[in-house]
């Protein structure tokens, strides 16, 4: 390995064909990087239109088959009309599901005692058997049918509907078998006085319905699969799912959030597109809702289909690639090797000057090449002699230019040397004064314990704690702004933590109505569903919410403090706002600097706010102050949040 690394260091054509080829081998990385990368968009893109056109052909084609059904229903109860007789109604079941042989049957369940001869119950039923060319229809046997699905669905509402998947066998027998599933169109019928007469219900086989839904995958292993208004599964290629099976239900809340989010825009009826992962495996899957009933079909692509031929002309570039560099390596190392030659002679002519003829003139070359640039730049050099002394003189001048701004910065530091006395006074000040309120009252505690009454008592702890909480504040602040320089660095925070925003909420009520002064309330305003979670470090933006609301409360003597919250497409805007004096124009350039307080004689270190924006900046999110609010004081803690992905997606539609 040396030897080899000597002879690169000791031969100027290898090394710049190794050169060549190490820049070569970059661009095309670089380029057919960017290509592979297009191709994939271009690819991906192409696959999204495919899919989703077979997901609106599919849609389509559900929609077609509900729309056959509703049809032939509203049809016969035209037909029937008010004089209902037994045989007819027969024959004429028999004939909608001879007419459209795509239905599992259809049936009419009469009102109770609608017939007094026939008893309370009368139905009758007409299907299409299997393997079987005529249709059955049937006076089914006395059975209580008021509380199916169908009968009590369709009777209550008073209007046509579409009933989930349910399984019952031709007898009207609730099973769990997968053939024997179905949804049904169920439509009331009334007379003249608009009482109920019958109710009129319309079957699709599951099993059918399925085999038409499956026929629609532009991909080998891609799949469709309908969502009831619940989230359950009607129609999926895994039938165990089908009966009692949500997808809420089969998706682990602390693995796939990604499946419930798709389940939730599906029951919503939203048209989109997710990634997800499926059984491990990451998926696109496109989504979008029927019209004929509040059901959701999605068709699963996964990403190992769709890119199955990108990949494979990945793996056959790339050898190809490695070919042709090594193809090129060698004719490099041919022509650099007859390029160079020339090389020689200069190198004489330098080894002449080495030797101590530093004044010998150097001609200029004509030849345009490096060898040529190479002479013309020793003659340069020897040329850059004379004037070496004209840029003596300029350096001198620049040196007097540095030592005045040396003298400038020297005057910064003493005016900076001065501001940091200044502050130093004032927070022993601050510090001092509840230092000698807590020692009074511990002397007072110690001396005269019993003589005192519990009310002043607790009272005294009362004013004890605040003045030690208050002091813990400034130390804390003064610690976090000590560290704000390298507190990117030697900090890792956590903002991965899921935060209950109504307990958040509550919380800092809490810590608001403890600290002194009582003078003005807390309004809170909460512009979220009350489960609703950010992911941030909960300590952290429990500080600078608290050092909000308690800087507010401090210069607020009328009115209120309101601490709001709202989401803000894929922020949550955390807002605190006041009626105290609010902040003039001209200390609003320096509100975020260290030690600046807008009165002196104001209680505090000048800390509050920039501890604040440091805070809220650690977890990822910025601090600000809106100028539009003149009633007061607001300002706005924007936190980012990719939960919020779902609520803007749902607002741009």
């Amino acid at each position: 390995m040396s030897i080899l690394l000597n002879r690169i260091k000791s031969k100027l054509s290898l090394k710049l064909s190794l050169g060549i080829l190490l820049f070569l081998l970059v661009v095309f990385t670089l380029s057919l990087g960017s290509l592979f990368i297009y191709s994939r968009q271009i690819v991906r893109q192409q696959a999204l239109e495919r899919a989703n056109m077979e997901l609106e052909n599919c849609t389509q084609r559900v929609n077609e088959l509900m729309n056959e059904v509703e049809v032939a229903t509203r049809t016969a109860v035209w037909h029937l009309g008010d004089d209902i007789q037994p045989d007819s109604l027969l024959n004429y079941i028999r004939l909608v599901v001879k007419q459209n042989p795509n239905f599992d049957g259809c049936s009419v369940a009469m009102a109770p005692n609608f017939f007094p001869d026939r008893g309370r119950f009368f139905s009758v039923y007409a299907y299409n058997p299997e393997n079987a060319d005529t249709v059955v229809a049937k006076i089914e046997k006395p059975y209580d049918y008021f509380d199916k699905p169908w009968y009590k669905t369709s009777a209550t509402l008073g209007k046509p509907c579409w009933v989930e998947a349910y399984a019952e066998d031709t007898e009207g027998i609730e099973t769990t078998e997968f053939d024997d599933m179905i949804v049904s169109y169920c439509m009331p019928m009334f007379d003249r006085k608009k009482q109920l007469m019958a109710v009129i219900s319309t079957d699709l086989a599951i099993d059918w319905l399925s085999d038409v839904i499956s026929s629609y995958k532009p991909y080998p292993n891609s799949y469709c699969m309908l969502l009831g208004a619940n989230g359950q599964f009607v129609v999926h290629p895994d039938t165990t799912k089908l009966n009692s099976h949500t997808i809420f239900g089969d998706a682990n809340p602390n693995k796939q959030q990604d499946l419930i989010s798709l389940g939730h825009q599906m029951i919503a009826g939203h048209k989109g597109m997710m990634n997800v992962k499926v059984n491990g495996q990451p998926c696109v899957v496109l989504y979008q809702s029927l019209t004929k009933a509040p059901w959701s079909m999605a068709l699963i692509c996964y990403e190992s289909d769709i890119f199955a031929g990108y990949n494979k002309l990945f793996y056959i570039l790339v050898p190809v690639l490695a070919f042709g560099l090594m193809l090129i390596l060698l004719f490099c190392l041919n022509v650099v090797s007859s390029m160079v030659q020339p090389l020689n002679d200069l190198t004489r002519m330098i080894s002449y000057i080495a030797s101590g003829h530093y004044f010998e003139t150097i001609e200029f070359s004509r030849r345009k090449d490096e060898i040529g640039r190479l002479q013309n730049n020793f003659a340069e050099m020897q040329q850059a002699l004379s004037s070496h002394i004209m840029n003596l003189k300029q350096t001198i001048q620049e040196a007097e230019q540095m030592n005045q701004e040396l003298s400038e910065t020297n005057e910064q530091a003493r005016k900076a040397d001065e501001k940091k006395n200044a502050f130093l006074q004032d927070m022993t000040h601050q510090i001092r004064t509840p230092l000698n309120i807590i020692n009074g009252f511990t002397q007072v505690l110690r001396d005269d314990y019993e003589a005192i009454p519990k009310e002043d008592i607790a009272s005294i702890l009362d004013t004890m704690q605040f003045n030690a909480v208050h002091i813990n504040r400034m130390v804390d602040m003064l610690v976090a702004a000590s560290n704000a320089d390298k507190a990117d660095k030697a900090v890792k925070i956590d903002i991965m933590e899921r935060v209950r925003i109504k307990e958040l909420i509550d919380e800092m009520a809490h810590i608001y109505n403890t600290f002194q002064p009582h003078s003005v309330e807390l309004i809170t305003d909460m512009q979220v569903d009350e489960t609703r979670t950010v992911r941030s470090n909960r300590s952290i933006l429990n500080k600078a919410i608290g050092e909000l609301l308690l800087n507010a409360k401090k210069f607020t003597t009328q009115g209120y403090v309101k601490l709001s919250v709202k989401a803000e497409g894929l922020k949550v805007l955390f807002i605190v706002e006041d009626t105290g004096p609010g902040i003039s124009e001209s200390l609003r350039a320096t509100l975020f600097s260290t030690f600046e307080k807008g009165n002196i004689f104001s209680e505090g270190l000048g800390l509050g706010l920039p501890v604040c924006r440091q805070y809220v900046r650690l977890i990822g999110g910025e601090l600000k102050y809106d100028q539009t609010y003149t009633d007061g004081s607001r300002f706005i803690i924007v936190i980012p949040d990719s939960d919020a992905y779902v609520e803007l997606h749902s607002d741009l539609r």
